[in-house]
């Protein structure tokens, strides 16, 4: 097993979700890394599918209206 350092206040803030649902720091952040992993490599895999191409017919298609004004910011 590798050590990793970790901020302070990260760890803190681990520590308190870890306390919280009565697991160790080193499970808590275990799980947190996999999970991190795992969607790094799905968000990667999707944006290989995609392209700028592809992309573009797809705005393409979008009129050049102005927004609603509920969805103006």
């Amino acid at each position: 097993m590798k050590n990793i350092q970790l901020p302070y206040d990260i760890y803190q803030r681990a520590a308190q979700l870890a306390d919280a649902d009565q697991v160790s720091v080193d499970r808590l952040v275990v799980a947190l890394v996999n999970k991190g992993i795992e969607d790094w490599e799905r968000i990667k895999a999707r944006a290989e599918r995609g392209s700028l191409e592809k992309l573009h017919r797809v705005l393409a298609k979008v009129s050049d209206a102005p927004a609603e004004s509920q969805d103006q910011l």
